[in-house]
């Protein structure tokens, strides 16, 4: 319409060439905006002078010529092959498909498929996306009541096609009302049905298209579920709904009308009009009169199935007939019959599944089935207890051979049925009480991550708080265990938005509850065991994990193979967070081999394991192999699970960044445009894609875009959350470029990390390193001897820390090296000393020869040689160093991976220390030699405004009017109160020199 307003004012020939530009770029749009100005032009016809029936009429006619002409199109593939397939006949037609009867024609076997193509006039890049997705999906399902996966791939048209199991069977509907299947065997299908939908539930997929005709069935009674193609994976989905591809109105739920929202709630709603439609062959409201005109017109409040039978408007005497038409093929005498049956149970369960506020539906299909599967056992139903006596008279249907107990064994009888009825309300309490949780857990934390509905961020604490107060109210004193999950389930929760003193807080109350009733709950424990370690607290995580695995002893059945593993993921935790990380690298090798036994569905544990290990193997420089499993882990989840693979798309940027690929940009721009298409742009984990993005641009960083980044994930987190806090220390360089700014911004990083992590947590280690080398290399202008003294304090801190924990720290030392080097004074040489001989070893263990910090050690060393007063050896080492590096210097530009620009820096910073011996012999012509070599390597390969192209120039410039060699941000090597009394020396000995 904003086109159409833009296109319609336009001079006839500049209307036309802009059309067909758009024409060539978006098809689907120019023909939508093509009939709009068309229409627009027939001016003794417009659609406000027509009346709704007219409007109605044409809108049928257009429909059935459509699918006339589908039809025809879909002929001209009937007898090709597609892969192995030849097509046989036209099955249906779908949303944005043509589904085909097709059989193997390869000589293989026999088989015969359902297969699925694209509609050639709808093949738009967001369809053939949505198309690929439903194949996807359907690859990830593997039940009995949903058709399933069997062949893909791509035609030689280059669109994709793939074929089903083939379901030999009518509309569910229509089978029903073909045999008068009665009330009962209608509600034994709809539980197939819920099956089915939980199934794909439980694996993140929402179908989002529930109608009977995407339910079929079989001559022997079974349902299946098909067409998946608008069906989305609703655990990969952040607060912003997707683009809405194709709706069936009369049976979608309010919020998928009217915002295109999805989720499970969505899915149940159109279950329950299923239940209407099936059982009483109604809807639940009447029908908006104007929803072919208008798909998304509201409809009034659900009816009870037993009051939508005495419908009378209009001619009471026709309303009868069909009454008694709909009863008599459901199996009831007449309308009064099938009436009575609905009544009651049946009705309160079908209005509750179309509710039209989500959060007052059933909370599951499960539990859904779960109500339908009491009625047909005569119990009570979890949404209409009853009264007692109706409660009695069901337990009487249920047992029917009671009542002929003779009087003499009454007693005996009452006395059972006193026992059954205590256990019946202690069963209803439980069941009610299970609903009451789920229902809160569906309505706050499953709204705003599941559903789509919420605006409110991703777990938020405000939300959280929210959800703990609801189930605080609840009256579950004599359900222990059912609180105890409650508040496990917060506690996990809680760790997400960086509260680990209140997860455990709850965590612990969840055990104590557990305690007092005696009772032990597997996911309660393993819910501690993960936020002991989330809390640092790993010594009591090892020792929970150890006693956890003792007590599986030797069952090798799956779903204690499971079990092990995670109790094993968290021991390996436990054993890193203690320090001892060789313990814990072997403890992941382990857990590695023992998933090589699980199945193709386990491919996400497999992906995880890997993610720990590699997280291991790169802390401790053992980048290849980290590389490797973190690539591996992404492909094995790519499909499956496009978070998770993100999850460790973040790892890989990390890992190739160390090693100076120019790889990390590119994949930092995957890594964004992931996060918006899974989470949304408001999701903080799309912020920190952002950061990593602009970070990865270096040296051409946007200070905004880190700024703006910084900004939304403390608008999501909180100032005071630790994953704030390590964005914050990472980025505060970028988005701070006053260094006393910065510094503040470093100090709020570390004492967050300090407060909600504790001292000795390897982040919080990290930004004690960052605020510490930025003391210590503050501009001379800024920085006092407390700045120094505190900087190198908190970066040997961090060393010594992390050596103690078992993690090298090769780049860390380094970066001590060069900070003591450049700004300490002659008496923390023997340090340095120190630091470069115990820091030679690591280097060479860790990296190759030719890895930059290696080089850096290298060319430390040289450079203390020279501050301890070694000026010959030193330059002979600065010589050599730069004639072995003559061939990268000739080739070196400003486009270089980020370590060779930093290679490039030492070797401009070499020739500054061959200058500057030059100098110290009073032989001139040799300096500035040197130091016109320093300026032109450095201009070609860092950049004429680069500090080292600047500081040689500057150099050059004084030695030539001034004789003198100068200080330019640190650019001689030398502390300026050194370089000044190497002046004066020079100088003088310089004067002598000439006087002789």
């Amino acid at each position: 319409m904003s086109l159409f307003d833009d296109y319609v004012e336009l001079p006839a020939s500049e209307r036309e060439r802009r059309l067909l530009e758009l024409a060539a770029r978006e098809p689907a749009l120019h023909d939508a905006l093509r009939a709009l100005l068309d229409a627009d032009a027939q001016a003794n016809d417009h659609l406000l002078d027509r009346s709704p029936a007219d409007l109605l009429a044409d809108k049928h006619r257009d429909t059935a010529q459509t699918a006339a002409e589908q039809d025809e199109r879909a002929d001209a593939r009937i007898g090709t092959r597609l892969g192995p397939w030849r097509i046989d006949r036209v099955i249906g037609h779908g949303g944005m498909g043509t589904v085909y009867e097709a059989h193997r024609d390869d000589g293989e076997y026999q088989q015969r498929v359902a297969l699925k193509c694209i509609r050639t006039e709808l093949a738009t890049p967001q369809l053939q996306a949505a198309f690929r997705d439903e194949r996807n999906l359907l690859a990830r399902l593997d039940h009995a009541g949903i058709a399933a996966l069997v062949d893909g791939g791509v035609g030689e048209d280059g669109q994709p096609w793939f074929a089903m199991r083939f379901v030999d069977g009518i509309a569910l509907d229509a089978w029903c009302d073909h045999r008068r299947a009665s009330v009962r065997e209608r509600v034994g299908l709809l539980i197939q049905v819920c099956e089915a939908l939980a199934y794909a539930h439980a694996q993140g997929i929402v179908h989002r298209d529930i109608k009977p005709s995407n339910l079929l069935v079989s001559d022997d009674g079974r349902v299946q579920l098909v067409d998946f193609g608008i069906s989305s994976h609703f655990a990969a989905q952040g607060v912003t709904p997707r683009e809405q591809i194709a709706i069936t109105p009369d049976y979608a739920a309010p919020e998928a009308r009217e915002y295109g929202a999805h989720g499970p709630a969505t899915d149940l709603y159109s279950l329950g009009v299923l239940t209407y439609r099936l059982l009483c062959a109604q809807w639940p409201a009447p029908l908006h009169s104007l929803r072919n005109l208008i798909p998304i017109a509201a409809s009034g409040e659900p009816v009870p199935m037993d009051r939508l039978l005495d419908d009378r408007d209009g001619d009471p005497d026709a309303a009868d007939d069909s009454a008694d038409f709909i009863a008599r093929q459901r199996g009831a005498a007449d309308a009064s019959a099938l009436r009575k049956q609905l009544a009651g149970d049946l009705s309160a369960i079908a209005l509750k599944a179309v509710a039209t506020r989500p959060q007052d539906r059933y909370s599951s299909a499960s539990e859904f089935a779960s109500d339908l599967r009491r009625w047909c056992e005569h119990r009570p139903v979890n949404v209409n207890p009853g009264s007692r006596w109706s409660r009695a008279r069901k337990w009487q249907r249920r047992n029917p051979g009671a009542v002929a107990i003779g009087a003499g064994l009454l007693l005996v009888l009452v006395l059972g049925l006193s026992v059954t009825l205590w256990q019946q309300r202690r069963a209803q309490r439980e069941a009610a009480a299970t609903a009451a949780v789920s229902q809160l857990f569906a309505s706050t934390l499953g709204t705003a991550t599941l559903s789509g509905l919420s605006t409110t961020t991703f777990s938020s604490k405000a939300l959280l708080e929210k959800t703990e107060r609801e189930l605080r109210k609840l009256p579950l004193h004599d359900q222990p265990r059912l609180l105890a999950r409650g508040l496990a389930t917060l506690a996990r929760s809680y760790t997400l938005v960086g509260d680990y003193p209140h997860a455990n807080r709850l965590i612990d109350e969840a055990q104590r509850v557990l305690d007092r009733a005696g009772e032990s709950d597997a996911f309660v424990t393993s819910a501690r065991v993960s936020i002991l370690n989330l809390s640092n607290r790993y010594r009591e995580a090892g020792a929970l994990v150890a006693k956890q695995l003792q007590a599986l002893g030797d069952r090798d059945d799956e779903a204690t193979r499971l079990t092990r593993i995670a109790y094993t993921t968290e021991l390996a935790r436990a054993q890193w967070g203690m320090g001892r990380t060789e313990e814990a690298t072997r403890t992941a090798n382990a857990l590695v081999e023992q998933t090589r036994a699980l199945g193709s569905e386990h491919q996400e544990i497999v992906a995880q394991v890997l993610m720990l290990r590699a997280g291991f193997l790169n802390r401790l420089l053992r980048s290849e192999q980290a590389e490797a499993d973190t690539r591996r882990a992404i492909a094995l989840v790519r499909t499956s699970n496009p978070i998770l693979a993100d999850d460790g798309l973040v790892a890989l940027i990390n890992l190739v960044s160390r090693r100076g690929s120019p790889e990390v940009l590119p994949l930092a721009q995957e890594l964004l445009r992931n996060r918006r298409n899974t989470l949304g742009e408001s999701h903080p984990k799309t912020a920190q894609a952002k950061l990593r993005l602009a970070l990865a641009r270096y040296p051409s960083i946007s200070n905004d875009d880190v700024s703006k980044a910084l900004a939304v994930l403390k608008a999501s987190y909180g100032s005071d959350n630790p994953a704030y806090a390590m964005a914050l220390s990472a980025g505060a360089w970028a988005a701070a470029p006053d260094p006393t700014e910065r510094i503040v911004l470093l100090r709020q990083a570390l004492a967050t990390l300090q407060r909600t992590m504790g001292p000795h947590a390897e982040p919080t280690m990290t930004a004690q390193f960052i605020l510490g080398k930025e003391l210590m290399y503050l501009p001379e202008d800024a920085r006092t001897a407390a700045d120094f003294a505190e900087g190198v304090a908190l970066v040997r801190q961090a060393v010594d820390g992390r050596s103690r924990s078992g993690i090298p720290s090769v780049l860390e030392r380094n970066d001590l090296i060069g900070g003591l080097l450049a700004h300490g004074d002659a008496r923390q040489l023997a340090l340095v000393q120190t630091l470069v001989d115990n820091n030679r070893g690591d280097a060479l263990r860790y990296y190759s020869p030719d890895d930059y910090q290696v080089k850096y050690l290298e060319y430390a060393a040289d450079w203390l040689l020279y501050r301890q007063g070694h000026y010959a050896q030193a330059d002979r080492n600065f010589a050599r160093r730069i004639e072995a590096s003559s061939e990268f210097m000739r080739t070196a530009h400003p486009g270089q991976s980020s370590f060779e620009l930093l290679r490039s820096s030492l070797l401009s910073q070499s020739l500054l220390f061959r200058a500057l011996y030059a100098y110290q012999q009073c032989d001139n012509a040799q300096t500035e030699f040197f130091l016109q070599q320093a300026v032109s390597f450095s201009r070609r390969a860092l950049g004429a405004e680069s500090p080292a192209a600047k500081s040689a120039t500057a150099n050059l410039e004084q030695l030539r009017r001034h004789g003198r060699m100068i200080d330019s941000a640190g650019s001689t090597g030398l502390p300026p109160e050194e370089l000044e009394r190497f002046n004066r020396q020079v100088q003088q000995a310089c004067r002598s020199h000439r006087s002789r």
